[in-house]
Protein backbone atom coordinates (compact mmCIF):
# COMPACT_ATOMS: atom_id res chain seq x y z
CA UNK A 1 0.00 0.00 0.00
CA UNK A 2 1.51 3.26 -1.14
CA UNK A 3 1.63 5.78 1.68
CA UNK A 4 -1.01 9.03 1.01
CA UNK A 5 0.91 12.33 2.56
CA UNK A 6 -1.16 14.43 5.02
CA UNK A 7 -0.57 17.53 6.56
CA UNK A 8 -1.36 18.46 10.57
CA UNK A 9 -1.96 21.00 12.37
CA UNK A 10 -0.79 20.95 16.40
CA UNK A 11 -2.06 22.76 18.96
CA UNK A 12 -1.75 21.97 22.65
CA UNK A 13 -3.28 23.97 25.97
CA UNK A 14 -5.20 26.34 24.44
CA UNK A 15 -7.37 27.89 27.12
CA UNK A 16 -10.19 28.52 25.23
CA UNK A 17 -8.27 32.12 24.47
CA UNK A 18 -10.12 33.86 21.61
CA UNK A 19 -7.02 35.57 20.42
CA UNK A 20 -5.28 32.35 19.31
CA UNK A 21 -7.35 31.32 16.53
CA UNK A 22 -5.79 34.78 14.68
CA UNK A 23 -2.79 33.48 15.28
CA UNK A 24 -2.94 29.75 13.35
CA UNK A 25 -2.47 29.99 9.77
CA UNK A 26 -5.48 29.63 7.50
CA UNK A 27 -3.78 27.58 4.72
CA UNK A 28 -5.70 24.10 4.77
CA UNK A 29 -5.00 21.02 6.86
CA UNK A 30 -5.83 17.63 6.10
CA UNK A 31 -6.00 16.93 10.63
CA UNK A 32 -5.98 19.46 13.17
CA UNK A 33 -4.94 17.61 16.77
CA UNK A 34 -5.69 19.55 20.35
CA UNK A 35 -3.36 17.72 22.80
CA UNK A 36 -5.93 18.91 25.86
CA UNK A 37 -6.44 21.87 28.35
CA UNK A 38 -9.28 23.28 25.94
CA UNK A 39 -10.02 25.69 28.97
CA UNK A 40 -8.44 27.48 31.93
CA UNK A 41 -11.37 26.66 34.30
CA UNK A 42 -13.41 24.23 32.56
CA UNK A 43 -16.25 26.58 32.62
CA UNK A 44 -19.23 25.42 29.95
CA UNK A 45 -19.00 29.05 28.28
CA UNK A 46 -14.66 27.78 28.01
CA UNK A 47 -15.72 24.58 25.94
CA UNK A 48 -18.31 26.91 23.99
CA UNK A 49 -15.54 29.21 22.79
CA UNK A 50 -13.54 26.06 22.27
CA UNK A 51 -16.27 24.30 19.84
CA UNK A 52 -16.44 27.87 18.15
CA UNK A 53 -12.62 28.28 17.43
CA UNK A 54 -12.33 24.57 15.66
CA UNK A 55 -14.78 25.59 13.69
CA UNK A 56 -12.88 28.33 12.20
CA UNK A 57 -10.41 26.82 11.66
CA UNK A 58 -9.82 25.16 8.07
CA UNK A 59 -9.77 21.62 8.00
CA UNK A 60 -12.10 18.84 7.64
CA UNK A 61 -11.00 16.51 11.11
CA UNK A 62 -10.44 18.11 14.36
CA UNK A 63 -9.75 15.67 16.56
CA UNK A 64 -9.54 17.21 20.54
CA UNK A 65 -8.93 15.18 23.65
CA UNK A 66 -9.24 16.84 27.44
CA UNK A 67 -6.29 18.18 29.82
CA UNK A 68 -5.36 18.37 33.66
CA UNK A 69 -7.47 21.82 33.68
CA UNK A 70 -10.66 19.95 31.63
CA UNK A 71 -11.77 18.74 35.11
CA UNK A 72 -15.51 18.63 34.47
CA UNK A 73 -14.86 15.67 31.66
CA UNK A 74 -13.96 13.67 34.51
CA UNK A 75 -16.45 12.39 36.14
CA UNK A 76 -14.88 11.26 39.41
CA UNK A 77 -12.78 14.62 39.81
CA UNK A 78 -16.03 16.85 38.81
CA UNK A 79 -17.62 15.13 41.91
CA UNK A 80 -15.05 15.81 43.93
CA UNK A 81 -14.95 19.97 43.25
CA UNK A 82 -18.68 20.07 43.64
CA UNK A 83 -18.18 18.54 46.85
CA UNK A 84 -15.42 20.71 47.95
CA UNK A 85 -16.70 24.16 46.03
CA UNK A 86 -20.14 24.01 47.75
CA UNK A 87 -18.09 23.08 51.20
CA UNK A 88 -15.75 25.60 51.00
CA UNK A 89 -18.27 28.60 49.52
CA UNK A 90 -21.74 27.16 52.04
CA UNK A 91 -23.77 26.65 48.68
CA UNK A 92 -26.36 25.23 49.76
CA UNK A 93 -27.67 24.38 46.42
CA UNK A 94 -25.61 22.71 43.66
CA UNK A 95 -27.23 24.51 41.15
CA UNK A 96 -25.52 27.59 41.36
CA UNK A 97 -22.41 25.59 40.57
CA UNK A 98 -24.43 23.94 37.78
CA UNK A 99 -25.11 27.18 35.96
CA UNK A 100 -21.15 28.03 35.42
CA UNK A 101 -19.89 24.04 35.06
CA UNK A 102 -22.81 22.26 34.13
CA UNK A 103 -24.04 19.18 35.69
CA UNK A 104 -22.12 15.81 35.13
CA UNK A 105 -21.47 15.10 31.63
CA UNK A 106 -23.09 18.41 30.13
CA UNK A 107 -19.35 19.77 28.91
CA UNK A 108 -18.65 16.02 27.52
CA UNK A 109 -22.39 16.12 25.53
CA UNK A 110 -21.03 19.42 23.78
CA UNK A 111 -18.00 18.20 22.62
CA UNK A 112 -19.95 14.91 21.69
CA UNK A 113 -22.79 16.78 20.29
CA UNK A 114 -23.99 15.75 16.36
CA UNK A 115 -22.98 19.40 15.72
CA UNK A 116 -19.42 19.00 16.65
CA UNK A 117 -19.25 15.89 14.47
CA UNK A 118 -20.91 18.10 11.53
CA UNK A 119 -18.38 20.62 11.96
CA UNK A 120 -15.57 17.73 11.65
CA UNK A 121 -14.70 17.74 15.64
CA UNK A 122 -14.09 14.54 17.43
CA UNK A 123 -13.93 14.17 21.28
CA UNK A 124 -11.77 11.05 21.83
CA UNK A 125 -11.70 8.99 25.25
CA UNK A 126 -8.51 6.95 25.89
CA UNK A 127 -8.42 4.19 23.08
CA UNK A 128 -7.41 3.45 19.81
CA UNK A 129 -9.43 4.75 16.82
CA UNK A 130 -9.50 5.16 13.62
CA UNK A 131 -10.65 8.12 10.43
CA UNK A 132 -10.18 8.04 6.75
CA UNK A 133 -9.05 11.17 5.51
CA UNK A 134 -10.96 13.00 2.46
CA UNK A 135 -7.03 12.30 0.88
CA UNK A 136 -7.77 8.64 0.62
CA UNK A 137 -5.43 7.87 3.77
CA UNK A 138 -6.56 5.79 6.29
CA UNK A 139 -5.62 7.10 9.74
CA UNK A 140 -4.97 4.69 12.77
CA UNK A 141 -5.04 7.00 16.34
CA UNK A 142 -4.04 6.43 20.12
CA UNK A 143 -5.45 8.91 22.49
CA UNK A 144 -4.80 9.13 26.10
CA UNK A 145 -5.35 12.51 28.33
CA UNK A 146 -3.34 11.04 31.63
CA UNK A 147 -0.64 12.53 33.26
CA UNK A 148 1.27 11.62 36.20
CA UNK A 149 0.20 13.87 38.89
CA UNK A 150 3.06 15.68 40.93
CA UNK A 151 3.79 14.05 45.01
CA UNK A 152 3.64 15.84 47.88
CA UNK A 153 7.48 15.87 47.74
CA UNK A 154 7.01 17.42 44.06
CA UNK A 155 4.88 20.22 44.80
CA UNK A 156 7.39 22.64 43.46
CA UNK A 157 8.31 20.88 40.22
CA UNK A 158 4.54 20.81 39.67
CA UNK A 159 4.02 24.60 40.50
CA UNK A 160 6.61 24.61 37.15
CA UNK A 161 4.41 23.52 34.75
CA UNK A 162 0.67 23.55 36.44
CA UNK A 163 1.16 27.18 37.54
CA UNK A 164 -0.87 26.87 41.11
CA UNK A 165 1.14 23.45 42.73
CA UNK A 166 -0.72 19.92 43.62
CA UNK A 167 -4.40 20.47 42.85
CA UNK A 168 -6.88 18.06 42.43
CA UNK A 169 -6.22 18.33 38.86
CA UNK A 170 -7.97 15.82 36.10
CA UNK A 171 -6.90 12.52 34.35
CA UNK A 172 -4.19 12.19 36.85
CA UNK A 173 -2.61 9.05 38.45
CA UNK A 174 0.42 9.04 41.16
CA UNK A 175 3.80 7.93 39.78
CA UNK A 176 3.29 4.59 42.76
CA UNK A 177 0.31 3.45 40.81
CA UNK A 178 1.78 4.18 37.03
CA UNK A 179 -0.69 3.63 34.06
CA UNK A 180 -1.03 1.35 31.52
CA UNK A 181 -0.85 3.17 27.75
CA UNK A 182 -2.11 0.49 25.68
CA UNK A 183 -1.14 1.65 22.39
CA UNK A 184 -0.49 -1.20 20.44
CA UNK A 185 1.22 -1.85 17.17
CA UNK A 186 -0.66 -0.31 14.39
CA UNK A 187 -1.00 3.41 15.34
CA UNK A 188 0.38 6.10 12.89
CA UNK A 189 -0.36 8.82 15.51
CA UNK A 190 -0.35 9.09 19.38
CA UNK A 191 -2.07 12.03 20.83
CA UNK A 192 -1.52 12.30 24.64
CA UNK A 193 -1.88 15.65 26.91
CA UNK A 194 1.75 14.82 28.45
CA UNK A 195 4.88 14.00 27.21
CA UNK A 196 7.07 11.06 27.86
CA UNK A 197 9.98 10.60 30.15
CA UNK A 198 13.14 12.84 28.68
CA UNK A 199 11.60 14.27 24.99
CA UNK A 200 10.59 17.95 25.59
CA UNK A 201 9.38 17.65 29.17
CA UNK A 202 11.78 19.86 30.90
CA UNK A 203 10.11 22.45 33.23
CA UNK A 204 10.97 26.46 33.33
CA UNK A 205 11.84 27.16 37.26
CA UNK A 206 13.40 24.30 37.92
CA UNK A 207 17.19 24.35 39.03
CA UNK A 208 18.28 21.52 38.20
CA UNK A 209 16.11 20.82 35.71
CA UNK A 210 13.43 18.49 36.01
CA UNK A 211 11.84 16.12 33.54
CA UNK A 212 8.21 16.46 34.22
CA UNK A 213 7.20 13.32 31.69
CA UNK A 214 6.11 9.88 32.43
CA UNK A 215 8.27 6.78 31.72
CA UNK A 216 5.27 4.79 30.97
CA UNK A 217 4.52 6.60 28.50
CA UNK A 218 8.10 7.13 27.36
CA UNK A 219 8.11 2.57 27.47
CA UNK A 220 5.26 2.52 25.59
CA UNK A 221 5.46 4.59 22.72
CA UNK A 222 9.40 3.36 22.27
CA UNK A 223 7.58 0.38 21.92
CA UNK A 224 4.67 1.00 19.85
CA UNK A 225 6.84 3.46 16.87
CA UNK A 226 3.98 5.63 15.80
CA UNK A 227 5.17 8.18 13.04
CA UNK A 228 3.96 10.91 15.01
CA UNK A 229 3.40 11.50 18.50
CA UNK A 230 1.86 14.76 19.42
CA UNK A 231 1.30 16.24 23.27
CA UNK A 232 1.45 19.55 25.18
CA UNK A 233 1.08 20.01 28.96
CA UNK A 234 4.43 21.46 29.71
CA UNK A 235 4.71 24.89 28.35
CA UNK A 236 8.56 25.07 28.12
CA UNK A 237 9.05 22.13 26.55
CA UNK A 238 7.42 23.11 23.48
CA UNK A 239 8.58 22.56 19.90
CA UNK A 240 9.14 19.35 17.75
CA UNK A 241 11.80 16.78 17.74
CA UNK A 242 12.90 13.75 15.21
CA UNK A 243 13.54 10.90 16.79
CA UNK A 244 15.25 7.92 14.84
CA UNK A 245 14.29 3.83 16.31
CA UNK A 246 16.43 1.82 17.73
CA UNK A 247 16.83 -1.84 16.01
CA UNK A 248 15.84 -3.19 19.39
CA UNK A 249 13.75 -0.85 22.13
CA UNK A 250 15.43 -0.22 25.59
Amino acid sequence: MSNIKARFLIISDTYASPSLLSSLSTMPVDVIIHCGNLTQESKLSEFASALAFFKAINGPLKLVIPGSHDFTLDDAVYETKITETATNLRIKKKEEIYKTYGKKGQARQLLCSEQAKKDGIFFLDEGRHHFALGNGASLSVYASPYTPRASSDDDDDDDDYQGQGNKNWSFQYTKSQGHVFDIGYSADVVITHGPPLGVLDVTAASDPKTHAGCPFLFAAVAMARPRLHCFGHVPAGWGAKIVRWRDRPA
